[in-house]
């Protein structure tokens, strides 16, 4: 049995040496195809890309239907105004001046805007972020405002701000400045953090960072204004030279679209402020830990 077994393995190795080149030769030219399937993406990989599935019908109840409008803000760049006598410093919470002196004009328009780059022409330029009005007057801006209403007139005299030091602001506020994201809103009506669904917005396609995404339609209620109020809210971008998304932003309150308030603990708003944290991982930021599990 064992000579048997051993004559078996000589002939088989045999075989292999005398035929394996001509077989190698016939198939040489012979392409195998092997197509490996994509792993799922991280669901916070998916926010940052803008790529979160829709949410299901039951997370949209009539309930939580809303009808709301659109402006959209970004960061100017601003000079200081050293030989004016009407110019002011922007101010921090406890009046102390956080910037050189700013026109009035200049001054307004951070206060509308929410955000500024103040240059002086010498060193990195500085940025600065609405915070509140709870200050006491400092800078009547009505001549610029039109018809706004008296309130956001009033709240924008009594802006406050913040220096920060982080592209999106990490450094100073709980959830970053995220462009086509982030939306200021009235906090008399909405938490901070609120995430919004609006069908209208998700398959729109817009630029950003040099990139082309298609939006899957959620936003995040991170940021605030003197000049927001009600149904309306705002949108961050970075260019103001581009209208952003022109279909749904309209700057008018004539113009509404219906949007959803998505529960904190739902799974896309989740994945949102988890977005936020990556982002930010990396910063001296106060506000919200990082939870571990939401890491990448």
């Amino acid at each position: 049995m064992k000579r048997l077994l051993l004559a078996l393995v000589l002939v088989i190795a045999g075989a292999a040496i005398f035929l394996g080149p001509p077989l190698r030769s016939a198939f040489a030219d012979t392409e195998v195809e092997i197509t490996l399937g994509r792993a799922p993406m991280h669901p916070t990989q998916q926010a940052l890309n803008f790529m979160l599935d829709a949410p299901e019908e039951a997370a949209l109840p009539a309930k939580k239907k809303m009808k709301l409008w659109a402006t959209y803000y970004h960061m100017p760049t601003v000079r200081p105004s050293w030989t004016s006598v009407a110019a002011k410093p922007l101010l921090d919470r406890k009046g102390n001046p956080v910037s050189a002196p700013l026109s009035t004009e200049d001054w307004c328009d951070a206060a509308m805007q929410g955000s500024v780059w103040v240059d002086n022409g010498k060193d990195e330029p500085t940025a600065y972020m609405y915070i509140d009005s709870g200050g006491p007057e400092q800078v009547v801006c009505d001549r610029y405002f039109g018809d706004l209403s008296d309130r956001i007139k009033n709240a924008t005299r009594r802006a406050r701000f913040a220096p920060f030091h982080h592209p999106l602001a990490c450094d100073v506020r709980p959830i970053p400045l995220m462009p086509f994201r982030t939306v200021a809103i009235d906090r008399d009506r909405f938490k901070m953090g609120t995430v919004f669904f609006v069908p209208e917005l998700r398959g729109k396609q817009f630029w950003a960072d040099g990139e082309f995404y298609t939006h899957d339609g959620y936003l995040i209620g991170s940021d605030t204004g003197g000049a927001i109020e009600g149904n309306h809210i705002d949108m961050f971008v970075e260019d103001a030279a581009v209208d952003p998304l022109p279909e749904l932003v309209k700057s008018s309150s004539r113009h509404t679209f219906e949007a959803y308030v998505i529960a904190n603990d739902h799974p896309m708003a989740i994945a949102l402020h988890d977005a936020g944290d990556e982002v930010c991982k990396d910063s001296d930021r106060p506000g919200r830990k990082s939870k571990q599990s939401g890491a990448i």
